[in-house]
């Protein structure tokens, strides 16, 4: 374990990024940081959050997290192997219209869930994971956690209130009072399952 945990340390080093800042984006207390730098094992969704910010594929991290777990040899191969299916998969699906080196930086999500109007179900989507700045009638990717679907809502959202606009007469919009400014709607947020803004939508039959 103790090699994955200092492949965390290296990859924020090589960002410049101390502790207290890696420990803030992610929503962690920062000794809770410099534990998963050390010797704990650090969960599914803080490795989410962490790749996001030092700007490395998940799935990198994955790997190295098997590379450095008890698992059986074998089962930790076949994983692996998985692993970089996704990978391959992903970069042979190209859209030239969007500025990205390649669609493997964009997230394709198909929707499980009643989503805002202009989405159907059942809709493909690419999600820019790296954008969760919220701007006005800019279309959001989301995932629920307590069902494992995704799905797409607008945002609105001020001073006091936080909104995820559905505009779908079969889901009621949800509204969140903020009273901790910036912080709060950023855990509101992350725990609603925000993953990015949405680029583009398709229906694939």
């Amino acid at each position: 374990m103790a090699a994955f945990n200092d492949y965390l340390k290296s990859l924020r080093e090589q960002k410049a990024l101390d502790i207290g800042t890696v420990a803030k984006r992610i929503g962690v207390h920062r000794h809770t940081q410099s534990n998963y730098e050390g010797h704990r094992d650090p969960p599914i969704d803080y490795l989410v959050d962490f790749a996001e910010v030092v700007g490395v594929p998940f799935t990198e991290i994955l790997k190295k997290r098997l590379d450095d777990s008890k698992a059986n040899e074998e089962a930790a191969k076949k994983a692996i192997s998985s692993l970089n299916a996704v990978n391959s998969t992903d970069n042979k699906v190209s859209d030239n219209s969007l500025k990205y080196k390649t669609s493997s930086e964009l997230l394709q999500v198909k929707l499980g869930e009643l989503s805002h109007t202009a989405v159907p179900m059942d809709a493909t989507v690419y999600i820019d994971t790296c954008n969760k700045n919220v701007a006005p009638d800019a279309m959001y990717g989301f995932l629920n956690p307590m069902t494992g679907c995704y799905f797409a809502a607008k945002l609105a959202l001020n001073e006091t209130q936080l909104r995820l606009v559905f505009d779908n007469a079969k889901r009621k919009d949800a509204e969140f009072n903020i009273e901790g400014g910036s912080t709060e709607s950023h855990y509101i947020l992350k725990t609603l399952g925000l993953l990015g803004r949405v680029i583009k939508a398709e229906l694939i039959f």
